[in-house]
C-alpha cells in the first residue's frame, strides 16, 4: 500500500484563485462584447457571423446586447451628412467643359437604413457615398448640358434649383435618401475658355474707345462747324454794318453836298463865307487861268459885320 503525501492546501487554494480569475476575465469579456451602444446620430443593424442579417428594423439610440464574437454590428448615420463633389467635369450645350464643386446636403430615415445597409452595394455603410455619387454626377451632366457657357453665371441660380431638384427625385426614387440642399460651390471654366472671354473683352473695350475716339472727333468737328458758322455770320453781321454806315455815310455826304450847292446858288455871298469857313489862311503862290478868284477879305469882314 502505497503512502501518498498529504495535499498542501495552499495549493489548492492557488488554483483556485486562478481559475477564478480565469472565469471572471472571460465573463468580463463577453459581458464587453456583447454589449454596444447606438448614438443619437445613428442607426443600426445586426450580422449572424458577417451574414445573415439579425433585425428586421433598425436598431436606435441606445444600449444593446449581441452574441460575442458572432454577432456584427453595422452602423449607419442618419443624422444630416454633408457629402463634397469636387473636380467634376461637365459639359455645356455648346461642348464646353467646365469643372464644378457640388456640395450635397441630405439624411437616410429610419425607412431607408435597412436598405442601405444590406441591400445597397456591400453590407454596412462602407459605399453610401460611393453609392450616391454616380446619381449626383449624372443629374448634374443633365442640367449643364441644357445652358450655354456664355450664360452660365447669369443662370447660376436656375441650374442650381434644376439639379437640387433631379438629384432630389433621383435619390429618394432610388435609395430612399432625403435631400435637404444641393450647392453650386464652384465653377472653374477651361484655360481656353477663359482666354478666349478676357480676348473678347478686351476688344469690346478696344471698340467702346475706338467708338469714343469716332465721338470725340465727331464733337470736336461739329463744333469746330459751329465756331465757323458763328464766325461767318459775325464777319456777315460786320460787312453788312459796315456797307451799311458806308452808305449811310455816302447819303449824308451827298445830302451836305446838296445842300451846300442850294445855298451856293440861292446865295452868292455863301460862296465868299463858305471859302472863308475852309480855308487855311495861306494865299496861293500862283495864280493861274481858270483858278479860284481871290477872295476880298475888306468883303468878307463888312459881311461878317
Amino acid at each position: 500500500m502505497l503512502n501518498l503525501p498529504p495535499k498542501d492546501p495552499r495549493a489548492f487554494l492557488a488554483n483556485f484563485r486562478f481559475g477564478g480569475l480565469l472565469i471572471a476575465l472571460i465573463v468580463v469579456i463577453f459581458l464587453l462584447n456583447g454589449i454596444f451602444v447606438v448614438s443619437p446620430s445613428e442607426e443600426a443593424g445586426t450580422r449572424w457571423m458577417g451574414g445573415t442579417p439579425m433585425t428586421s428594423t433598425p436598431l436606435t439610440t441606445g444600449v444593446h446586447f449581441r452574441v460575442p464574437f458572432f454577432e456584427t454590428v453595422d452602423r449607419l448615420q442618419t443624422s444630416r451628412s454633408v457629402y463634397t463633389l469636387n473636380g467634376l467635369d461637365v459639359y455645356t450645350n455648346d461642348n464646353q467643359k467646365v469643372t464644378i464643386d457640388v456640395s450635397l446636403i441630405y439624411q437616410i430615415p429610419t425607412s431607408a437604413v435597412m436598405n442601405l445597409l444590406y441591400h445597397v452595394g456591400r453590407a454596412g455603410s462602407v459605399d453610401v457615398e460611393s453609392t450616391i455619387l454616380p446619381v449626383v454626377r449624372d443629374r448634374a451632366l443633365a442640367a449643364f448640358a441644357q445652358y450655354n457657357t456664355l450664360t452660365i453665371s447669369d443662370q447660376r441660380a436656375q441650374i442650381t434649383a434644376q439639379m437640387r431638384k433631379d438629384i432630389s427625385e433621383a435619390l429618394q426614387r432610388l435609395f430612399g435618401v432625403n435631400v435637404i440642399d444641393v450647392q453650386l460651390v464652384g465653377i472653374h471654366y477651361s484655360p481656353v475658355f477663359d482666354q478666349s472671354i478676357e480676348e473678347a473683352v478686351r476688344a469690346k473695350n478696344l471698340a467702346v474707345q475706338a467708338e469714343n475716339t469716332v465721338a470725340q472727333k465727331r464733337f470736336e468737328g461739329e463744333q469746330k462747324t459751329v465756331t465757323a458758322h458763328a464766325e461767318a455770320t459775325a464777319a456777315v453781321e460786320r460787312a453788312n454794318g459796315e456797307a451799311q454806315a458806308t452808305v449811310l455815310q455816302a447819303q449824308a455826304q451827298a445830302k451836305a453836298i446838296e445842300t451846300v450847292g442850294d445855298a451856293l446858288k440861292n446865295n452868292p455871298e455863301y460862296t465868299r463865307f463858305y471859302g472863308l469857313q475852309h480855308w487855311n489862311g495861306i494865299l496861293p503862290q500862283v495864280v493861274g487861268a481858270g483858278s479860284i478868284p481871290m477872295i476880298d477879305l475888306n468883303k468878307g469882314q463888312e459881311a461878317t459885320k
